[in-house]
Formats: structure tokens, C-alpha cells, sequence
């Protein structure tokens, strides 16, 4: 069920059986559906059965064995956040949109603001990958024995020289990822013993994360490690 029409409907049943926010929470947490309450609201008809407060509260304590939640967010707070959830989703899509075609595009390295009449027309992305392709490779030679910290040590050379291609101070993990996949088509996290890109340049050592607002994450060198 879409998000924003659960809360909805949970926003009605809040009403129409005088819920407060913190029972409301607590039947979110249990799953109950805010459709199907009215059959559990019936303690008039059937009097053995306890009010619906009431039964939320009790049920709540025996199976999570406290008696309310830790935090209490009413709905219509829940469905403010789940629209700035969608906003950011929306925003960081867009954001990957440009990343990606501007890693794509054939742009210049150099912004055209800082070239001077004398100065050289910048290589291209894609020019200074064939020029790579043209280079001769240094072949890392692995032993049985190896383990994934020994081959990171070995071959430790391509991460830097994806975040060298760049010649920028700070470089995402995205753009790390596609030059990676265009000089070493074969790299994959696992071989080192991580499971992201990012885990791998933290075990380098020589390279610090930085948290972007949002939605791209960025690494640079440490001081001194240049």
C-alpha cells in the first residue's frame, strides 16, 4: 500500500475511534489495519470484548513487553516526514541525473573560466581514458596465499588512480565507481573483503570520508598523503 494513503487512512481511523496518537503508534507497530478496527471496536455490541484503547494498549504490552513507545510521532507528522522523505528521493534523483551525465558528456576537466588565450585545450574524459588504455599496465602478481588485505596492498595503485584522474581535491564514490569500471573493468569490493567502495577506500587508510548534504558521498586525501 502506498505510504502516504496508509497514513491517510490511519488519519480516519484516529477520528472515528478517538485514538490518541500514542495508541495510534502503537497499533502502526503492531500491525493492525486501520481498516479493520471497527470489528475490534465492538465492545458495546459485544461486551466481552475490552474498547479499542484499551485492547491496543494491552496487546502492545505483551507482545513488545513495555507500555508505550520509546518515541510518539502523531500522523500528521508522519506524513509531513514522509513528504520530505519523497522530497530528498526526488532531489538526490536528480542530482545522479547530472552526475551521471556529466560523467558521460565529454566535458572539460578544466573549468573554461580558469583557461587563458595561451593555454592548451583541456583533454576530455573520455580522451584521457583511451590515453590510459594506451599505457602500458603494471601487472600485480598474486600468491595462493594471498588474502583480501594482502591483494588491497598490491593492488592498492588503481584506487588512486581513479581518484587521481579526476585531479580534484574532492571526489564522490560515484564518480570513483564509474572510473573504475573504465580502467579496471574487472574490480569487484568483494575481492578485498568489503562490501562497498567506500569500505574500500576507508581500509586504504590514506583517503577520508566526507558526508555530503545530500545526496553524494565525497572522499579526499588525508593531509600529507598526497
Amino acid at each position: 500500500m502506498n505510504k502516504n494513503v496508509e497514513l491517510e487512512k490511519w488519519q480516519v481511523a484516529q477520528k472515528r475511534h478517538r485514538l490518541s496518537d500514542k495508541q495510534v503508534q502503537m497499533a502502526r507497530e503492531l500491525g493492525l489495519n486501520p481498516d479493520k478496527l471497527g470489528k475490534i471496536d465492538n465492545h458495546k455490541q459485544e461486551t466481552w470484548k475490552a474498547p479499542l484503547p484499551q485492547f491496543i494498549e494491552e496487546i502492545y504490552f505483551k507482545r513488545f513487553k513495555k507500555t508505550e513507545p520509546a518515541t510518539v510521532k502523531s500522523i500528521k507528522e508522519a506524513i509531513a516526514d514522509e513528504k520530505a522523505r519523497k522530497e530528498r528521493q526526488k532531489k538526490a534523483k536528480e542530482q545522479k541525473r547530472k552526475e551521471k551525465e556529466k560523467n558521460q558528456g565529454d566535458k572539460s576537466l578544466v573549468d573554461e573560466s580558469e583557461e587563458t588565450e595561451n593555454s592548451v585545450k583541456p583533454v576530455t574524459l573520455s580522451q584521457k581514458i583511451k590515453l590510459y588504455d594506451k599505457e602500458s599496465k603494471i601487472r600485480i602478481k598474486l600468491e595462493s596465499g594471498d588474502t583480501p588485505e594482502t591483494i588491497l596492498r598490491k593492488e592498492a595503485h588503481i584506487f588512486d588512480e581513479a581518484f587521481d584522474f579526476y585531479e580534484k581535491e574532492n571526489v564522490t564514490l560515484s564518480q570513483l565507481g564509474f572510473m573504475l569500471k573504465k580502467i579496471h573493468p574487472r574490480y569487484k569490493a568483494r575481492r578485498y573483503g568489503c562490501k562497498t567502495l567506500k569500505a574500500i577506500y576507508e581500509k586504504l587508510g590514506r583517503y577520508e570520508i566526507v558526508l555530503a548534504e545530500e545526496p553524494e558521498t565525497v572522499i579526499r586525501r588525508k593531509p600529507n598523503n598526497s
